[in-house]
């Protein structure tokens, strides 16, 4: 396979892609949380008819979404910000006919209201204050399934192998902390991960 320049694949990022979207195939409650909240963050308009999409992690449309995604925009560094080792970063809308393809959902989707955080070295999983679509479940953590949260943990783990998924995380974890953007960091039992790899030598 090759993205739209014809630049080869890396069959180990693939690998990687496939083993984190497997680990993040979980539930955040034993059910449908889209009950909860009349589907707020699935919605394809929002309250004043604005289409609305999601970004796609750095790769994830040429491993994962090529095949799937039928309608996006493609944002370039000249136009957007963006951390600057990005040049592109792809935006895509729900399937207008089928909304959900729930088996193909971009990792954002898998991961939601975790955010992954790198500081000092140390990977862990925060949530924001400031939220696009201030989750429900936020005040019901207890009902949340251990199965979900250590596969947003595991499956970042292996993204993060990954040298732009890493940068791409440490970069957004640098502005969070300057914007003191944290409410919850997760697990806060010493469950923090060393990072090894060197993040800001990038491919």
């Amino acid at each position: 396979m090759t993205d739209k320049n014809k630049k080869p694949m890396r069959r180990d990022y693939q690998a990687i892609f496939e083993k984190a979207y497997d680990l993040m195939d979980e539930t955040i409650i034993a059910g449908n949380c889209g009950e909860c909240c009349g589907y707020h963050c699935c919605r394809r308009i929002d309250d004043n008819g604005k289409r609305l999409g999601m970004y796609l992690l750095p790769l994830e449309y040429e491993y994962m979404q090529c095949e799937v995604v039928t309608n996006y925009d493609l944002h370039s560094q000249k136009h957007y910000t963006m951390p600057p080792k990005i040049k592109k970063l792809y935006y895509i809308y729900c399937h207008l006919t089928h909304g959900c393809l729930r088996d193909y959902r971009p990792i954002q989707c898998r991961t939601y209201p975790f955010e992954p955080h790198l500081e000092n070295g140390a990977f862990s999983l925060v949530i924001e204050k400031e939220q696009l679509h201030d989750c429900l479940l936020i005040e019901h953590r207890s009902a949340w399934r251990q199965a979900f949260i250590d596969g947003v943990y595991n499956g970042w783990l292996e993204l993060m192998k990954i040298p732009i998924i890493s940068y791409y995380v440490e970069y957004f974890s640098k502005e969070r902390i300057a914007a003191n953007n944290m409410m919850i960091r997760y697990p806060s039992n010493g469950y923090d991960h060393p990072i090894k790899e060197n993040i800001t030598n990038l491919p």
